[in-house]
């Protein structure tokens, strides 16, 4: 008796281990994924360039990833491609000035905007969707995700460069552990859709 109830206590501690291993893995973050894009006729070379990062269009239920995606966005153009950011008040107040609400139809608007603030390459950009993470003790736990779109002009071209994507973040894996946030999910994307633009 004793030596059944061992073998069951093994494969009962087993099973419990196994789907942990399950849970864990089924809610493993996706990598980015592009969703579309289409490149300017000549490189956008953002590499040392100086950058004016227009405001972002926040999701319609969190207006503040908005300002989260810009500075994830200067962050990133100033980290991997070494480009100057032209300071984001000195863009806001020209913004604010001229009642610019950055589109891929405005050309001259925008290029004059980059003449005047001395950029060699305007980006602005929209979230489209972001889902946060939500954890129910009566229902599964809602993985975090991000739609969103960047654009980009650089100031001596006529087309303007736009790539979109999605990305799913992962679930803690216990209630204890850190709660992913919109930078989490969001900054790689970012760095994805820098990648396909330049």
């Amino acid at each position: 008796m004793k030596f059944a109830m061992k073998y069951l206590m093994r494969f009962v501690n087993c099973l419990f281990f196994m789907l942990i291993f399950i849970s864990i893995v089924g809610c493993a973050t996706t990598a980015p994924t592009i969703l579309s894009h289409k490149k300017t006729s000549q490189p956008l070379s953002l590499r040392q360039a100086k950058v004016a990062v227009f405001s972002f269009a926040g999701s319609p239920n969190s207006p503040e990833t908005g300002s989260s995606a810009r500075e994830l966005t200067m962050a990133l153009l100033t980290q991997t491609y070494n480009a100057t950011i032209i300071s984001p008040s000195k863009v806001d107040a020209y913004q604010k000035k001229n009642s610019i609400t950055p589109t891929e139809y405005d050309l001259e608007v925008l290029k004059s905007a980059a003449s005047f603030l001395g950029a060699d390459v305007v980006i602005w950009g929209s979230i489209n969707q972001y889902t946060p993470y939500k954890f129910d003790r009566l229902a599964p736990a809602t993985p975090p995700y991000v739609e969103l779109t960047i654009f980009a002009l650089r100031a001596d071209q006529s087309d303007v460069a736009k790539a979109s994507g999605h990305k799913q973040g992962g679930i803690p894996a216990t209630i204890w552990n850190r709660q992913p946030t919109f930078n989490d999910v969001a900054q790689p994307l970012i760095k994805k859709l820098l990648t396909v633009l330049n």
